[in-house]
């Protein structure tokens, strides 16, 4: 028998949402009774939005068959779908506060500008070498976490500036052993 995992969470002060790893996503609100709505696919990424009266009212959540999906909150409505074809959506910010415009990074590393009110919904701005953990927006650069470098890019996929923060690390060197060491048996 198999049991649902829940795989990704976000808790707000207005609710909890869940994905499972069957592909349910449940919005629990603080109060009243919980909404359920099955993605068929493995949710990777949770992001809420807040709507113009303050309450959130949006929820875009990446795939790991490499599609967002945008859902009315409380009732979990299918509002879009944008599909990339770039392996599993690792992170989501919101690009405009008041839009619904979002940066999407991917597995293989790139980063797409998804918008429902361009003609082109899915925009390819750039990529980097590996795979995207995080995204950030400060003042029009994108700032990415890849593993241990951090990538700032402008929107045009120009580097502003690349830092391996490992670097600040020092290394600790362990002596081995040049021999191995043979039990005796009890006996």
């Amino acid at each position: 028998m198999n049991q649902r995992t829940i795989v990704r969470s976000l808790t707000t002060d207005e609710g909890t949402l869940v994905g499972m790893n069957d592909g349910l996503i449940v919005w629990k609100p603080t109060e009243g009774r919980p909404f359920r709505m099955n993605l068929e696919a493995l949710p990777t990424v949770l992001l809420v939005v807040r709507g113009p009266m303050g309450n959130i009212d949006l929820a875009a959540i990446g795939t790991a068959s490499g599609h967002v999906k945008l859902l009315t909150l409380p009732r979990l409505e299918l509002i879009t779908t944008f599909s990339l074809q770039e392996g599993s959506i690792r992170a989501l910010v919101l690009a405009n506060e008041g839009t619904l415009q979002f940066l999407a990074g991917t597995q293989r590393g790139g980063v797409w500008r998804l918008d429902d009110s361009l003609q082109k919904r899915e925009e390819h701005l750039f990529g980097i070498d590996s795979p995207v953990s995080s995204l950030h927006l400060v003042n029009g650069s994108v700032h990415i976490q890849s593993g241990w470098y951090r990538h700032e890019r402008s929107l045009d996929g120009s580097s502003v500036r690349v830092e391996n923060t490992a670097e600040t690390y020092s290394v600790r060197r362990q002596k081995r052993l040049d021999r191995s060491y043979v039990l005796q048996s009890p006996a």
